[in-house]
């Protein structure tokens, strides 16, 4: 077996052994592994996959043998389809649950499938709408203030106070829309 390995061009053990983990890994069973784990090396989950597995992420903490309770995890497949598998069987079971499917890379890039329950409710941020109204009544109402108290010379003081910090707040909010809205246009140009 090992001098199959060295006819393929691996020059040292570390490549046999993983090349022996691609091999076997179809065939493996999936594994649980919490999000982070002290104890392990490395402690990352996705450091500890290998290229070609696919984890499950749940957006629900659904009790796991060998996890602690709480303890966020997610569950490691061979294969994208065995993967793309569970997730549909999950969601089908639980119909409030997403499932996003990612590759070796982890969280640092987005996920390669999302499968959602037919109840699934997403979990809502900050609206467009909300930040559309909010940063302009703040900013526009903040320089309204401004310029109320500037035009009896400071002399009430609170107006101005209240404006000059209700203007970075709606800058925030209308900056965020602004770049939101640009990104989206670029990506349907693209």
């Amino acid at each position: 077996m090992l001098d199959i390995f060295w006819l393929d061009g691996y020059s040292n053990a570390s490549d046999i052994a993983l090349k022996s983990i691609a091999i076997l890994n179809p065939m493996s069973q999936p594994r649980t592994l919490p999000l982070f784990d002290p104890d392990a090396h490395p402690q990352s989950w996705n450091e500890r996959m290998v290229p070609g597995e696919y984890a499950v992420h749940g957006s629900s903490l659904e009790p796991q043998e060998g996890i602690p309770e709480g303890v966020p995890y997610c569950t490691v497949f061979g294969t994208l389809v065995e993967a793309e598998e569970r997730a549909t069987r999950q969601v089908t079971c639980i119909p409030t649950l997403r499932c996003r499917i990612y590759d070796h890379h982890g969280l640092g890039r987005e996920p390669v499938r999302e499968i959602r329950g037919s109840e699934y409710k997403e979990e809502k941020g900050i609206s467009a709408r909300f930040r559309r109204w909010c940063g302009s009544i703040l900013f526009f109402g903040g320089i309204v203030l401004t310029i109320i108290d500037w035009h009896a010379d400071f002399g009430l003081l609170w107006p101005a106070m209240f404006g000059v910090r209700m203007i970075p707040v709606g800058i925030i909010f209308l900056l965020t829309e602004l770049v939101i809205l640009i990104e989206k246009r670029r990506l349907k140009r693209v």
